[in-house]
Formats: C-alpha cells, structure tokens, sequence
C-alpha cells in the first residue's frame, strides 16, 4: 500500500537508535515495581466490583475480556485494550485503570487478544474488532448503551485501537465509536523494526507499512485523543505528536512527570486531572 501521508508526516528514526528508544522496559527500568503496583491496584478493583471475568468472543484461548458494571442502566461503555508489545500484558492486571470511570458511572470492558509470536499483528487487529463487535451484540443484557462506546489503549493498546476508527483499514460492522484514547501508541510503526521489539513480531517493511494507522485518513466521526508521558522516549512523543498532525485529533495530551508505564498510573486515578478529562469526554454526547 502507498501512503497518503506525505514523508515529512512521518516518523523518522535513524536505525542505530530504534533499540533504544522503542525498548522501553530497558529505558525505563522501574517498569518490573510499577507492573506490581497495577496488579495489585487492578486485584483490590477486581475484589471490590466482581466484574464478569473470561466471557469469550472468540474460540481462542487468549479471546477473552473481563467487563465491570458500573451500576447504572444504559451507561456508557469503555474499552480498554492493553499494550505489551503485541507480545505480552494481560487484561486482570491493569484492571486497575476502570477505576475513575466506574465511579463516574461508566461501564468498562478489558480485553486480551492474541500475542505474537503466535499470533501476528493483523490477527489482533482483526480479534479486538471481534470483541467491539461481541460486546455490542450484548449490550442490552449487558445493561450499557451501544450508541456510546469508546476505546482506550495503551502502549500495542493504543496502535490497535486507533487502527479500529483508521478509515479503511477495518472491515465494516463496528458500532459508532464515540471516542478513542491512544496512549503511548505505536502509529507510524516502519521506525520499530531494526529493534528487538521486532524479533517476535517478524514485521516487515511492507506489512509495517499497511498497519500503521497513520498511512490512513482518520476518523470522520469519532473523537481521537493522544495521551503521552512527559517522560516519555523521544520516538513516543514523535508518534503522538504525528498522529495528531495528521490525524484531526481533538487534543493531544503531555501528563508531565510520568513516562510509558507510570502514565498509566495517572488515568487510573480517580481524583486525576487527566483522567476526569476522559470521564468528560465519555459523557458528552457523540458528534452528530
């Protein structure tokens, strides 16, 4: 596929420097203590709401999500897909970031999808529509309002999610997608492959090419918000930053004093800035 993006659009990584701005458990080696902290954080949610745990959308053993209620009938819905590279992470232990929304009365669902190298990448493309789509023939036992779902990722999470509402790079059949927040993506992803992020995905120039939502228009209708960590590599602010040139994104967001992993942290917060930032988007009505 040729892009349509013009080259000065683009992120630009000289390959001598893609390990160690893509690495990023190597850049930021605090990474193995703030994992702890979110999976005990999402454990005391889990205990506390006793979400729906392993409702399959698929016949696949990683084809599962979890989904919290937040109480209320016909509430909103966020969907949060988690980063790991396309190659780990697990929905029950960033449960933790559902927080601030079901507090403000918004349902959450947390999907897993499956991971390279077993899967490829367009495989979880193709699995986290699956799991839109799944949820949204369930909304009404589910109890939540099928006209005002939105997506958030994080890291892999954020590259899949915004691939959901890149035009033409999904098949038809999702619901309308209110909003979308892509942090810390992955949307320009050429840059990654001299890394060794590359060594389980076995991406090429061609494929990296066609799944990068940023070759693509963006959405006509849905809101897209890009959040980063002030802390961030210099290559992770680039993507943001790009995808927001080109992209018609309502705001792009520097949480300062946080970085890949602990701006998570901050969007699980419920007395966040930040997070009620999302709580506000969420519960404002769709575009027309």
């Amino acid at each position: 596929m040729t892009s349509s993006v013009s080259s000065g659009a683009r992120v630009q990584c000289p390959v001598q420097q893609s390990e160690d701005q893509y690495n990023l458990r190597q850049a930021f080696p605090d990474y193995p203590q703030v994992s702890e902290q979110w999976k005990a954080a999402s454990l005391a949610l889990r205990q506390a709401v006793q979400p729906q745990v392993d409702l399959a959308y698929g016949p696949q053993p990683l084809q599962k999500l979890d989904y919290f209620s937040s109480g209320k009938a016909d509430a909103p819905l966020l969907i949060f897909v988690h980063g790991g590279y396309w190659q780990g992470g697990d929905k029950a232990d960033v449960s933790f970031v559902g927080a601030p929304y079901l507090k403000a009365g918004i349902n959450v669902a947390s999907i897993n999808y499956s991971l390279a190298p077993a899967a490829r990448v367009e495989d979880m493309v193709i699995e986290v529509r699956q799991a839109i789509i799944w949820l949204a023939e369930q909304a009404q036992s589910l109890g939540f309002d099928v006209n005002r779902i939105s997506l958030m990722g994080h890291s892999a999470g954020g590259h899949l999610v915004s691939s959901m509402v890149a035009q033409g790079m999904v098949e038809d059949g999702l619901p309308p997608i209110q909003n979308v927040f892509a942090v810390s993506g992955v949307f320009d992803l050429p840059p990654l492959l001299p890394s060794s992020i590359n060594n389980a995905l076995a991406l090429d120039a061609e494929r990296a090419e066609a799944l990068s939502p940023i070759t693509r228009k963006g959405p006509e209708a849905t809101r897209v918000y890009t959040i980063i960590g002030g802390d961030e590599t210099r290559q992770f602010h680039e993507q943001s930053e790009a995808l927001a040139r080109v992209w018609n994104v309502v705001e792009h967001i520097n949480v300062p004093n946080t970085h890949h992993f602990t701006v998570m942290n901050v969007l699980g917060d419920p007395d966040s800035p930040y997070s009620q930032t999302v709580v506000q988007a969420i519960l404002s009505p769709a575009q027309a």
